[in-house]
């Protein structure tokens, strides 16, 4: 006769076997990729699947739906932030790029960080007198400014150095904007349009702090790889909860 405690219902296998996945999908990133809050947010959902797995009959029932609840509000917000940053709004007239940094792994960009660039590249192509803005400081983990990892890459692409613009002390997407928008202030004329690139998952965000700085800004989103949705799209959920709770 089957214990209670220990029926494999579909429901049961089921978390089981996401918990695992998403907890292996964690303890790769951590151990292959900089350390973020995203990729501890993913760890305590595998955790937590898992548990809810291995306990699936002594979970009490509300503890159950708030979890479900919570669970649907990040799966609609990611769904909204995927939807609105797979719809780029570039014109290619703007006057600059505005980059925004991600992790560097030592000296080396990461995945992450070249496929903006090479998003950039492509703008370049079709816009080749736009100044870029490669913008991101200096991480616990990273050996040189995000910025300064930036340029060298952009340069290794044949992109000029008379086009390029360093800014390589922002550590949030506010200081992004604000230390950007500072050096072009320097450089262009009033009334200048800019266009933003980054990560789909990041743009909603973005786009919200752009126009807050005051910068009259587009976008071109890069396509996350799956591996890193889990990490970044939670952790993304969670600072949009905070923009829309906060103003910041």
């Amino acid at each position: 006769m089957q214990r209670a405690g220990t029926s494999w219902t579909p429901w049961r296998v089921l978390l089981l076997v996401l918990g695992a996945l998403v907890g292996a999908n964690a303890a790769w990133l951590a151990a292959t990729a900089n350390f973020t809050i995203g990729t501890a947010m993913a760890a305590g959902l595998g955790v937590g699947l898992l548990g809810w797995g291995v306990w699936y009959r002594r979970v009490p029932r509300a503890l159950a739906a708030t979890f479900l609840v919570v669970l649907a509000a990040f799966s609609c917000l990611s769904g909204f932030l995927a939807a609105f940053g797979n719809q780029p709004t570039a014109t290619y007239d703007e006057s600059a790029v505005i980059v925004l940094g991600a992790a560097v792994h030592g000296s080396e960009p990461s995945k992450t960080l070249t496929g903006r660039l090479d998003a950039a590249v492509a703008y370049h192509a079709r816009n080749p007198a736009a100044l870029i803005v490669v913008s991101g400081g200096q991480g616990w983990q990273e050996d040189l400014p995000e910025g300064v990892a930036m340029q060298r890459y952009l340069l290794a692409q044949g992109v000029p150095d008379s086009v390029i613009v360093v800014e390589d002390r922002a550590t949030s997407t506010e200081e992004n904007f604000a230390f950007s928008q500072a050096l072009l202030d320097q450089r262009l004329a009033p009334g200048y349009r800019v266009v933003v690139i980054s990560d789909e998952f990041h743009l909603y965000r973005a786009s919200r702090l752009a126009a807050a700085a005051g910068l009259n800004a587009t976008w071109i989103g890069r396509a996350t790889p799956w591996y890193f949705w889990t990490a970044n799209y939670l952790r993304e959920d969670l600072m949009v909860a905070k923009l829309w709770i906060t103003g910041s």
